[in-house]
């Protein structure tokens, strides 16, 4: 149980210096680029992963017994996963990468890293975490009320995104016929892409 509650900490911790990096990131560009979703969409995206984190650890506590091995190792196995998932899109995108979804015009298509095969596997990081770590923690609660939340805010950042990045010369050649979240075979070979 401690180990999933310091995993809870760890996340929280983790999500505030990501925003700070993001500030620096959008500060070092001379315009802040468009958003890919509203103000409101961005609040419903805090409010759903400070629900998640905050939801996962009370179930954790109140719960009079500790998660099972079983969920607590699957659990695990798929949060690490979307981890690692996230942190190589990070560094992949570089100075290019920001919480708020903004899009700058001048944006560089990238061509290496997950980006490959998919169109937004940030995305596909944030929710392996979230069932990932509900899972660990046998927060089915939690789950359920906090992950349709989750699937409207990303669906709808996902769009406005896609749509921005349809502006930048060469994305829809790249990106086009690959899948949001997972990847589409297909017998052509998979090209190099971009996003955030």
């Amino acid at each position: 149980m401690l180990l999933l509650l310091g995993a809870i900490a760890g996340v929280a911790l983790q999500r505030l210096a990501e925003l700070l990096r993001s500030q620096r990131n959008l500060a070092a560009r001379a315009t802040p680029g468009e958003r890919a979703d509203p103000s409101g969409n961005w609040i419903l995206l805090v409010a759903a992963q400070t629900t998640w984190l905050l939801g996962t650890g009370v179930e954790l506590v109140l719960r009079d017994r500790p998660p099972a091995w079983p969920f607590v190792l699957a659990g695990l196995a798929l949060f690490l996963a979307g981890e690692a998932l996230r942190l190589w899109c990070m560094r992949v995108l570089g100075v290019e990468w920001n919480a708020r979804a903004a899009v700058h015009p001048e944006l560089r298509v990238v061509a290496s890293g997950p980006y490959r095969w998919i169109r937004h596997p940030n995305y596909l990081g944030v929710l392996l975490e979230f069932l990932g770590l509900g899972l660990a923690a046998e927060a089915w609660i939690t789950l359920l009320a906090t992950g349709p939340l989750h699937a409207v805010v990303l669906r709808r950042r996902m769009k406005g995104e896609d749509a921005l990045l349809a502006r930048i010369q060469g994305y829809r050649e790249l990106m086009g016929g690959k899948g949001a979240l997972l990847p589409r075979f297909s017998s052509r070979r998979a090209s190099s892409g971009a996003a955030t």
